[in-house]
């Protein structure tokens, strides 16, 4: 495993340069960890503050001329609010998206307490705390068609676009966790344990999207009822949303640990790990794509209107299994 050489040199160093450190019996400890994290799948949502397509400059010359509510679809319906000057720009539009689970590689690192020594013949002395680091990494690797939608984003998709995708490559998360176990000790060399803890994810995310037109203006009905409706398809027809942000964001989240350790020598255990990890929800509030509709990311040619996005992830959560290597001063 690409880990496991690292993980390894970092036991030996530990058990080279760790006794300097603290003396036998202290109730210090140093451990290292490698394993596999099974990640949940994910529910995301998208928000942009884009305006409908026809309050577009690049797209429409004449937006100034576009009235509220006018127009209508092809089925004779009236279009959804325009709303191209005034503020509340893009409000309630949306679309959302589901991913499936998938797996990545965990690894950490913690030093922790021990309190058996001071309590050798006591309940409390079975109980330890820990500071770990544990970094994961998962590889979804997927691309997705948006699933539901609404305001801008529903007539967008039901009047122009052909194609709505999002794509989601591999999240990655440095996390800094604050443990407490308690060791059930026994006169056996094994030593069974259960944990909780909590701490915070900082946490990024591959994200890409792409949103492509009708090539066929005649296949296009945005537009519908305005004096230039032909100008407008043809401006649309066969224009691309493109975007293929990194997403960021810091989370907090709390785990349940358990596992057992097999003492190999007085200082030193072997051990499997178990945890189940929930974060709060994920956002980002600066997703900008490389393309709006074929042209810079923004609503007028004078530069002005920047159109942003807003990408959320309800929940996120992991379950891990490791092996990891103790010394104990």
């Amino acid at each position: 495993m690409k880990y496991l050489a690292p993980f390894l040199a970092f036991v030996l160093a530990m058990s080279v340069v760790a006794p300097r450190w603290a003396q036998a019996g202290s109730g210090l400890y140093l451990s290292g960890e490698v394993g596999v994290n099974f990640a949940s799948g994910l529910d995301t949502t998208g928000i942009s503050n884009d305006r409908a397509s026809v309050c577009d400059e690049y797209i429409n010359p004449r937006y100034g001329e576009v009235e509220t509510s006018a127009g209508v679809d092809s089925g004779g319906k009236p279009y959804s609010t325009y709303n191209c000057t005034g503020p509340n720009r893009g409000s309630g539009s949306r679309w959302q998206n589901k991913f499936d689970g998938t797996t990545g590689i965990l690894a950490g690192a913690a030093v922790g307490y021990s309190f058996a020594g001071q309590h050798p013949n006591s309940s409390w002395g079975g109980f330890r705390v820990e500071v770990e680091y544990l970094y994961r990494q998962s590889n979804y690797d997927q691309t997705s068609d948006v699933r539901t939608e609404s305001g801008e984003s529903r007539d967008k998709l039901r009047d122009e676009i052909v194609q709505a995708t999002d794509r989601i490559g591999s999240l990655t998360s440095h996390h800094l966790f604050g443990n407490l176990f308690y060791d059930f000790r026994n006169t056996s060399r094994f030593t069974p344990y259960i944990g909780i803890g909590g701490g915070v994810g900082f946490t990024d995310i591959e994200n890409g999207g792409v949103w492509a037109r009708n090539s066929d203006p005649d296949r296009i009905t945005t537009g519908s009822g305005l004096p230039n409706a032909d100008e407008i398809r043809r401006n649309l027809a066969g224009t691309v949303s493109v975007g293929q942000p990194m997403l960021s964001d810091t989370l907090f989240g709390l785990q349940v640990l358990f596992g057992m350790d097999y003492a190999i020598t007085e200082e030193m255990s072997l051990g499997l790990k178990g945890r189940w990890v929930n974060f709060s929800s994920f956002r980002d509030d600066r997703v900008d794509w490389q393309l709006l509709r074929s042209h810079p990311l923004n609503l007028r040619k004078d530069g002005s209107e920047p159109v942003w996005g807003r990408f959320m992830i309800d929940d996120i959560e992991f379950f891990g299994i490791s092996v990891n290597l103790k010394y104990h001063f």
